[in-house]
């Protein structure tokens, strides 16, 4: 498919795209197609078009239950639905059609938007709007574009992530139809701590920042202490979440006869750690050998070291015990038997390890006033008044209002809440 001929049109995320493709020699990648069950009758047709461009690996017809269907879409879709009903009322609640694919010559592009970056497959996005325009309906077709979305999910439909779900597929479709009555994987609750960290490893960018040791089997701690990138992790552990009269930092959740509770860390608002030390460590985070992701060994010590220094004032002879034996695996001179039990020398260790990596404290004063919600929107008013215009950021104002005023339980209860723009992402 010549990049040039590609048409776009109608795609919000268009500006966001590179010029420059990412790399010409990328071997073929899943993707997944869901025609829902009232666009059912153009599937021929577009099968037939999906023939053409790429090699259909599976299709499956998927039964949801009734009585979860609305749910099974908030999950699904978390926090970038804004109106579940109407979502079900335009895609019908009957069976549907998921359509794997692999494309033999993906044309890859970055696409950085002002909340998240990913690299995109430019043809399934020109063939997502096209069979919109042919079934009439703007969200009556989902498609994934990007590796990322893709293994999000397959993940959830059929709690396999994408390596696992293509070591059970053949090279090409043989032609029948796998029928899947089942909903998404955790509507009927978690089995225990190593089915939910599966589906967390397909679908967000997490780790577990400290006492991982024995997890998933056990753990010595009274909770599970999460750093993610925003609150879309709780809309797939349990989807009556809602921002709205929930407590997004803690939860309480069962897992098979145990009860285990979640201390959820956020990058935006919260400021437990300096915004740039939360998405280095993100970046920097390494998958356990017990099927979770954690820091890498030297973000887990330092940051040890700040939450006993800065979050809790103490350093207690459990944090003193393995921050030395950290200190030793580093190879760090500095630190001796003594350090860790004189708050004063650790403080002074920690206070150079901040200003070698240029990050801050987010307690401090300058901290938080440089990062609250205020200063968060003047800085993104003035960014889209210089970049998209005037115009651009009066609709961006209009529509900001229209979030506020949909904040009431009412409208959550009866509508669900209005979110900004840029929250539309890869999922429409």
């Amino acid at each position: 498919m010549d990049k040039n001929q590609l048409d776009l049109t109608g795609f919000w995320a268009e500006r966001y795209l590179s010029e420059d493709r990412v790399n010409d020699n990328v071997k073929s990648a899943l993707n997944l197609f869901i025609i829902w069950e009232r666009a059912r009758d153009k599937s021929a047709l577009i099968l037939d078009d999906l023939k053409t461009k790429f090699i259909i690996r599976q299709i499956y017809e998927i039964k949801w239950s009734n009585e979860n269907f609305i749910t099974n879409l908030k999950r699904f879709y978390e926090r970038r639905l804004p109106e579940v009903q109407q979502k079900a009322n335009l895609c019908g609640r009957g069976p549907f059609l998921a359509v794997v694919v692999s494309d033999p010559n993906p044309v890859l592009k970055k696409m950085i938007t002002p909340t998240e970056e990913d690299v995109v497959n430019l043809n399934m996005i020109e063939c997502k709007m096209k069979y919109r325009k042919w079934v009439g309906e703007k969200f009556s077709i989902h498609n994934s574009i990007s590796d990322q979305e893709t293994n999000h999910d397959l993940t959830l439909l059929f709690g396999k992530n994408t390596a696992d779900l293509e070591n059970d597929l053949t090279e090409k479709w043989d032609g029948s139809i796998k029928k899947v009555e089942s909903d998404l994987v955790g509507s009927n609750g978690w089995n225990n701590l190593k089915q939910l960290f599966n589906v967390f490893n397909g679908t967000v960018n997490y780790l577990i920042l400290r006492n991982f040791e024995g997890m998933p089997d056990k753990f010595e701690y009274n909770d599970i202490d999460l750093l993610t990138e925003d609150e879309k992790i709780r809309y797939i552990i349990d989807g009556n979440f809602s921002l709205y009269g929930d407590n997004i930092s803690r939860l309480k959740l069962k897992l098979g006869n145990d009860v285990v509770e979640f201390d959820f860390r956020y990058l935006k608002n919260q400021n437990y750690f300096d915004e740039k030390w939360i998405k280095d460590l993100l970046k920097r985070r390494v998958f356990h050998h017990n099927g979770f992701y954690v820091p890498c060994q030297e973000d887990y010590f330092y940051t040890l070291l700040y939450h006993a220094i800065v979050h809790k004032g103490i350093i207690s002879d459990k944090a003193q015990k393995r921050l030395t034996n950290l200190a030793k695996e580093l190879k760090i001179n500095e630190a001796s038997e003594t350090t860790f039990s004189d708050i004063d020398k650790a403080k002074e260790m920690l206070d150079k390890y901040m200003k070698r990596m240029n990050y801050r404290y987010s307690n401090s004063l300058i901290y938080r006033t440089k990062h609250n919600q205020y200063m968060r929107l003047t800085k993104v008013a003035i960014f889209l008044a210089r970049t998209q215009g005037l115009r651009f950021l009066l609709g961006a104002m209009k529509h900001k209002m229209e979030v506020s005023l949909s904040n009431t339980k009412e409208h959550i209860e009866k509508k669900g809440k209005v979110i900004d723009q840029t929250d539309y992402d890869l999922r429409n």
